[in-house]
């Protein structure tokens, strides 16, 4: 019998001026960049929170607190022990879901990049990833450039 289980994950972060924006793993020309304790990854944290919530493993404060040990970490080190947690459980991942909400840069242009990273990263065909992106219409937080957010959702299985 197969088991098939679902994830959702979300992560917000403030933007400041910058030069580069993390999203997927890869750098991206931008003239702003993220306020957080680690990268700021966006695309890898809401990812990998996905991916603990189809584990009922909780989030990434979990198991990376925001200390002086995860100051600056690389996000995919975060992914990567998401991923392998589930692939201990004998779990595949079907396919990811995964949408960038930010007013600039424009992303599209960059779509089939980050898909890329994170098929490299996980293993999977390019098939099995969706990256959206869209702007918030210059309203609220992300309009004002303020902020960029991320949603993933993802489905795993263990045939």
């Amino acid at each position: 019998m197969t088991n098939i289980r679902i994830g959702f994950g979300y992560d917000m972060h403030k933007l400041k001026s910058g030069n580069s924006i993390m999203l997927a793993g890869i750098a991206i020309d931008s003239k702003y960049t993220v306020e957080a304790h680690s990268d700021g990854d966006i695309v890898l944290h809401s990812l990998s929170d996905a991916i603990y919530g189809s584990l009922a493993e909780g989030d990434i404060g979990i198991h990376f607190p925001s200390n002086s040990d995860n100051i600056n970490i690389d996000s995919k080190i975060i992914l990567n022990h998401a991923f392998n947690l589930l692939k201990k459980r004998n779990y595949k991942i079907n396919n990811i879901d995964i949408t960038i909400v930010i007013e600039s840069p424009r992303l599209q242009p960059l779509i089939n990049k980050m898909k890329k990273s994170l098929s490299d990263l996980l293993n999977i065909n390019l098939t099995q990833i969706s990256i959206k992106s869209s702007t918030s219409q210059k309203i609220g937080l992300i309009g004002e450039h303020k902020a960029v957010t991320c949603y993933s959702s993802i489905l795993i299985s263990n045939e």
